[in-house]
């Protein structure tokens, strides 16, 4: 295990969900780990209080001009992150043809652009100190081009993603920096607790955290678009 004890990590959208097991893991090896979350809750608080080494960061991206991003603390604290974990990304179900203009901004704005800008605000200062780790997230059979049969739209952008991680690590490439991501499938969680998930594929969210830790602690895993889903194909059992 690489010793991570003097560095900074940043997981955005670490406030519950996948994020708080993955944040509660950070915060045992880094030095600090600053965890976003959209909004004060009692949730939040707690998780703060029960994460080591943590701190507190609150910022609504649906309440402000995506564009006021730039100047914000959460960008200055992005820019000296050692390590980068962005697990915010809106999921929607809908056939393309009800899809309407607000649905495509929001799956273009959050679960692309989003984790694009971020990697671009840690890469400026990763490059400097020739060290980052970067995680992002993909979505159920995503590691690919594919069919989707209600969910086209958020399939397109994480797919998406996982175009940008393999752009990045191959830019990156020995220069100490990785660029991974996860592609989780069924993962029991607060949000989706109305969910029916199939039986025998349920996933924790700290298999998830699990999956952080493997990558971060590698060198060598670089470009990675590691599926953490039991195998299941969204084509296979459509």
């Amino acid at each position: 295990m690489k010793d991570f004890s003097n560095k900074t990590a940043l997981v955005i959208g670490g406030s519950g969900g996948i994020g708080s097991s993955i944040s509660k893991m950070l915060g045992e090896l880094c030095k600090t780990v600053y965890i976003h979350g959209g909004h004060n809750s009692k949730k939040f608080d707690e998780l703060i209080k029960n994460t080591r080494n943590s701190q507190k960061i609150v910022y609504d991206f649906y309440e402000r001009d995506f564009v006021s991003l730039e100047k914000s603390e959460l960008a200055k604290i992005t820019e000296s992150a050692d390590i980068l974990c962005v697990c915010h990304g809106p999921f929607l179900q809908k056939k393309v043809e009800e899809m309407n203009a607000k649905d495509w901004q929001k799956i273009a704005l959050y679960d692309y652009a989003l984790p694009g800008f971020f990697t671009s605000l840690a890469l400026s200062g990763m490059l400097k100190r020739n060290f980052g780790r970067i995680i992002l997230f993909g979505g159920t059979g995503t590691s690919n081009r594919t069919e989707f049969k209600t969910n086209a739209a958020y399939a397109s952008a994480k797919t998406a993603v996982g175009t940008l991680v393999e752009s990045v690590s191959a830019y990156c490439s020995g220069r100490g920096i990785t660029c991974n991501a996860i592609l989780p499938g069924f993962v029991m969680t607060e949000y989706n607790s109305d969910f029916e998930i199939p039986s025998g594929m349920e996933i924790s969210s700290k298999d998830i955290s699990e999956c952080v830790r493997f990558l971060v602690s590698h060198d060598e895993l670089n470009g990675v678009l590691l599926r953490a889903d039991k195998g299941w194909s969204p084509l296979f059992h459509a």
